[in-house]
């Protein structure tokens, strides 16, 4: 079996067994291909999928549905199902599988529906007409039911960055989403509870054995990605993350004899960007790679195709959406070449770097060890004794940092902020108008009075918070490249490769003067010495800041009719002056992304109309 090339993104969306639920299915926003049903034979999940797969499983009345990127064996899920008397008892068959999917299960007439851990799948909920909906996306449910906008939610969107646990809220009325990790249960009744079956491993193994089992989890996850197509691409952008997953896919290519993986490398108009050296450099060691290059001339600007990004419909506002024209740009040239399979680095960031927080959780087991690294981060980022020191004096609760991490406004703190705390404190461009600052203190302040941390420690608490913000950046990613006909994947992101990564000892992870330690011994004998050496990494800057000049007139038009001063939240006159201005330093920060991401969210989401109802197309009976 082959994947298919299509222009729209897999969705899917899953019904009670109830009256209400038929006239559901005929309203549905998108038109379904495959089609599970209830034992009454109402419909149970309808699912559009150009580019993933459904696989159902049954155990008499009982059933195991599995949507994702690959296929899975189904004897082992059959008979470990058939075993099941409760629906709690499947925790211990999804460690098994890797972990891309979307999994909804009934057992003794139980309903239990979950995405990933990393929250790359997620899962949402609301209510039309008495009936209980699910879905794997926000904004098909929130055009079902036609849910207003929440203005509140989407003014703390305009925060960077937005602190756990707002940022797990939809920015609709009505529609609930899924916490990563957990998963829903749903009795006959229709009676939601909400119950956690992930928890992160404790940090206690040693990195020879954890980076064995990061090597095997991510070659594992490669391999699925790869599973029934016959032209894949990965993005080797020269760096650490991509070059691995790169290598990876074409050793499993030159494994199976089959075609080339075509390595597709964007240039940068950053003369101090050498990841594209890195980049050629990689193939040179590679010769079987298929390497496709984009001059930096042929790469959008940040910010190129504002029009068209005002009608990409998200799940949430994304810095995504300001890169839509170069991400795009990258995965045509894959897709024109037929690939249907698309692997990226990301992710690799955010299991590898080691943040300077981790240290803090070394304090109480290894305090010296803990010691020197932050002295050595000092020393590397240039920290304030005095910053660093009142840091480490005002330890205490999450509730309590939230409390005191007052919103302030203007451009963010610089690099040279320790980073020794539960997160970092937030901030608002001073655009922003007082009705929505108000708006943000009121949403903070009752989180401060409720939240619960991700972890009991800070260290894993913010690793954890970053995996899921990088898995919202890849869901947005995959939504543009995938209506675009070639998805983009992310194997850093598969729960088990996290898993790997976490259980190894801090100490071992978090090492100042060594360039992602434990992605290094993970990747010795599969990348050549020669690129495990790199210690560099570019970060674009110059291309943002070029896009801010280049499409300086495209901004100001955006802001003079713009949605959000409309609701109030943005002074309009303020940006379209800044506009003017793309020297200045409010710009710098990265403030504007985030506001260019609410305001195109918001153009997309109040163009929505009401679905006009249709007969559900099932071309495969699943």
């Amino acid at each position: 079996m082959t994947k298919a090339l299509g222009g729209s993104i897999d969705r899917f969306v899953m019904l009670p067994d109830h009256e209400a639920a038929s006239a559901v299915a005929g309203c549905l926003p998108f038109r379904p291909t495959h089609l599970v049903s209830h034992p009454s034979g109402r419909p149970w999940i309808l699912a559009d999928l150009p580019h993933g797969r459904l696989t159902d499983i049954h155990a008499g009345a009982d059933a195991l549905v599995l949507i994702g990127p690959g296929p899975v064996e189904r004897e082992p899920l059959r008979t470990a199902l058939s075993r099941c008397k409760d629906i709690a008892e499947l925790d211990h068959v999804l460690v098994r599988l890797p972990g891309l999917f979307h999994m909804v299960a009934m057992v003794g007439g139980v309903i239990r529906v979950q995405g990933t851990a990393s929250g790359v799948r997620q899962v949402f909920r609301t209510h039309r007409g008495g009936a209980l909906l699910v879905g794997d996306r926000a904004e098909t449910l929130a055009e079902l039911v036609g849910a207003p906008v929440d203005e509140a939610a989407l003014a703390l969107r305009l925060l960077e960055p937005v602190p756990h646990p707002l940022g797990e809220r939809t920015t609709w009325h009505g529609i609930a989403s899924t916490p990563p990790g957990s998963y829903l249960r749903i009795d006959g009744r229709q009676s939601v509870t909400v119950r956690r079956w992930w928890q992160p491993p404790s940090p206690s193994r040693p990195a020879a054995d954890g980076a064995a089992s990061v090597r095997d989890a991510l070659d594992s996850s490669v391999r699925l990605h790869l599973t029934g197509c016959e032209v894949v691409s990965s993005e080797l952008s020269g760096g650490f993350d991509s070059t691995a997953v790169s290598y990876l896919a074409q050793r499993e290519r030159t494994r199976k004899s089959a075609p080339a993986v075509l390595a597709v490398t964007a240039g940068s108009r950053d003369p101090l960007d050498d990841d594209h050296d890195w980049a050629a450099l990689a193939v040179r060691l590679n010769p079987a790679l298929d390497h496709r290059f984009l001059p930096a001339e042929q790469l959008p600007l940040t910010y190129d195709g504002l029009t068209e990004a005002a009608a990409e419909r998200l799940d949430e506002p994304s810095l995504a959406i300001a890169q839509r024209s170069r991400v795009l740009a990258v995965t045509e040239l894959a897709r024109q070449a037929g690939s249907q399979a698309h692997l990226t680095g990301h992710g690799g960031d955010h299991l590898f770097v080691g943040l300077p927080t981790l240290a803090l959780d070394l304090l109480r087991t290894r305090p010296w060890a803990a010691a020197r690294r932050i002295a050595a981060y000092r020393s590397m980022f240039g920290w304030f004794w005095s910053d660093t020191a009142s840091q480490l004096a005002r330890r205490g609760s999450y509730r309590r940092w939230l409390a005191r991490s007052a919103v302030s406004r203007g451009p963010a703190g610089d690099w040279r902020t320790p980073l020794l705390a539960w997160g970092v404190p937030a901030t608002l461009p001073d655009w922003v108008t007082p009705y929505a600052v108000d708006l943000v203190h009121g949403e903070l302040g009752r989180a401060a009075a409720t939240s619960r941390p991700l972890a009991p420690t800070p260290g894993r608490h913010l690793e954890l918070d970053g995996i899921r913000d990088g898995a919202r950046l890849v869901r947005a990613l995959a939504d543009i490249t995938g209506r675009a006909g070639l998805p983009i994947s992310a194997p850093f992101l598969d729960d088990r490769v996290i898993e790997a990564a976490l259980s190894v000892r801090i100490e071992d992870r978090v090492q100042p003067h060594v360039y992602k330690p434990l992605l290094r011994r993970a990747m010795t004998g599969v990348l050549p010495e020669r690129l495990l050496a790199r210690t560099t990494k570019g970060v674009g800057d110059l291309d943002l800041a070029l896009g801010i000049r280049e499409h300086a007139t495209d901004l100001a038009g955006l802001w003079a009719d713009s949605r959000l001063a409309a609701r109030g939240l943005v002074d309009a006159d303020r940006l379209i002056a800044l506009c003017g201005q793309p020297d200045a330093p409010q710009l710098d920060d990265g403030a504007l992304l985030t506001t260019v991401a609410c305001e195109l969210w918001l153009r997309a989401a109040d163009g929505t109309t009401t679905p006009q109802e249709h007969t559900p197309h099932v071309s495969s009976l699943t």
